[in-house]
């Protein structure tokens, strides 16, 4: 367990305290080009959050972000192979990990900055239902589901289904996809009646069609956050691994449809 208490940056925030209480008003962000940017790999589903953020931050700070994205598979292999990168921010909490192990990253740098929330979303389903009710009637064709293997918002969605004792009734209705990018097109495309996917992955408008798995059924989706090894690190990291925990920041987070860490002593595990 690496805990946010033990992490460096605070000893940079502390030094801090006005820019981050000023986070999350909306103004041009200027870039001091006398300060090095913060060079980030991200997961690209977190992308469209991300440079929310990033502006947020820069107006604050006047650190300017350099984004690169990808899979999470595919940054680590980069970090691993030498790319020039401060942070790396996953859609989960084992790949920042991976680089702890290998000694890519400081374990005393990671963190977790949201959680990724369940959702089963469908366009066809009766405005009065609820998702529970829907799911008894059957009144449908096709469930899609994220190969729960891997996949922890398919895993979610089984354990929504045991969790209301649906999930024998309806097995020969669930259509297993790849990842939860793929059942949310299906389902936009109306060629699954309903699926499990990333609250996150919605717009506004779409989460009206949505149902919040309650999170006390399935694992938390945790994502993690990790400084680089570096032989001098860069100080514009540190504080962007602070303002990831802030006030501001998370509550760019929460309305982009994630949930949030309730305070500063969230940790990831090994």
């Amino acid at each position: 367990m690496y805990s946010v208490r033990n992490f460096s940056v605070l000893i940079v925030l502390f030094m801090l305290p006005v820019i981050f209480a000023a986070c999350g008003k909306k103004t041009p962000p200027v870039v001091d080009t006398q300060i090095a940017p913060v060079k980030i790999a991200v997961d690209s589903s977190f992308m469209p959050t991300a440079k929310l953020l990033a502006n947020d931050f820069t107006t604050n700070t006047g650190i300017a972000v350099e984004f690169s994205s990808g899979s999470d598979q595919e940054l680590v292999d980069m970090i691993l192979e030498g790319g020039d990168y401060d942070v790396f921010m996953a859609s989960d909490v084992e790949h920042p990990q991976v680089l702890v192990e290998k000694g890519k990253a400081e374990s005393e740098g990671t963190l977790v900055y949201a959680y990724g929330i369940a959702a089963l979303y469908s366009k066809t389903w009766k405005l009065h239902w609820t998702a529970p009710e829907y799911l008894y009637s059957g009144q449908f064709s096709t469930l899609g589901i994220p190969n729960p293997e891997d996949n922890r918002y398919g895993k979610a969605g089984v354990a929504m289904l045991k969790n209301i004792e649906v999930y024998n009734n309806l097995e020969n209705k669930l259509v297993y996809t790849n990842d939860e990018e793929e059942t949310l097109a299906q389902v936009k495309a109306k060629e699954l009646d309903a699926g499990f996917i990333a609250y996150s992955s919605l717009s506004d408008r779409s989460k009206r069609w949505a149902w919040i798995v309650p999170q006390k059924v399935y694992d938390p989706i945790g994502q993690g956050a990790v400084l680089i090894t570096k032989e001098n690190v860069n100080d514009s990291a540190k504080i962007w691994m602070g303002y990831l925990i802030s006030d501001g920041a998370q509550s760019i987070i929460q309305q982009s449809g994630y949930g949030i860490i309730q305070d500063t002593t969230v940790s990831s595990s090994k």
